[in-house]
């Protein structure tokens, strides 16, 4: 059974979960956020709710560019096998 390595081409399991990490602390910051700003405004649960949204908002945001950049990376890694001939 392989392991996940990185060699430029492939991701370890630590860049795996660091998409999964990125957007739970994501949603936990921006709902800690609008909770403690909706205090101080006198709402606590309407300031939780818009954090919560920013947060998730911010998350799947961060999610799709690290997937973008994971796409990218494989497609060079593709051209440069087409371009080699196959040979790697």
């Amino acid at each position: 059974m392989g392991r996940f390595v990185r060699n430029g081409n492939q991701w370890n399991s630590l860049d795996l979960a660091s998409i999964g990490m990125t957007l739970v602390f994501a949603i936990g910051i921006g709902s800690g956020l609008g909770w403690w700003v909706g205090g101080k405004w006198g709402n606590q649960s309407i300031g939780l709710i818009v954090g919560f949204v920013l947060g998730t908002a911010s998350g799947f945001m961060e999610m799709f560019r690290a997937v973008a950049r994971w796409n990218r990376r494989v497609e060079r890694h593709e051209r440069a096998n087409r371009t080699d001939g196959g040979n790697v």
